[in-house]
């Protein structure tokens, strides 16, 4: 099945909260202002989840920034190092899986 930018943006609005989609538009607006390759860092996802008040783990989904389960804190950059997706596909809750699927499909229809 072929999606349409329409039926990619109905799902997100439907999905996702306004404060949400704003911490993504943040985001990455100020990527695009900051960081040499113009996608959102770690640091910067957890600076942004803290102004806006969501999640951190979701919201660095949405960019292919995935945390690893587990007491200590790991981290998979997705995006930036696409050879390691084979470590997130089974760790991924639900919220994550959403955030990076949503993003996919948004890169797919761009």
């Amino acid at each position: 099945m072929e999606l349409t930018e329409e039926q990619v943006l109905d799902h997100y609005v439907a999905r996702f909260d306004e404060r949400t989609r704003r911490a993504h538009t943040v985001a990455l607006s100020a990527a695009i202002a900051t960081v040499k390759d113009q996608w959102p860092t770690l640091e910067l996802v957890r600076r942004v989840s803290n102004i806006y008040g969501v999640t951190v783990e979701e919201l660095g989904a949405y960019f292919g920034l995935i945390r690893q389960p587990g007491e200590r804190e790991v981290w998979v950059d997705v995006f930036r190092s696409p050879d390691n997706q084979h470590l997130v596909r089974e760790t991924m809750n639900a919220g994550q899986r959403r955030a990076y699927g949503t993003m996919l499909a948004m890169l797919e229809v761009a």
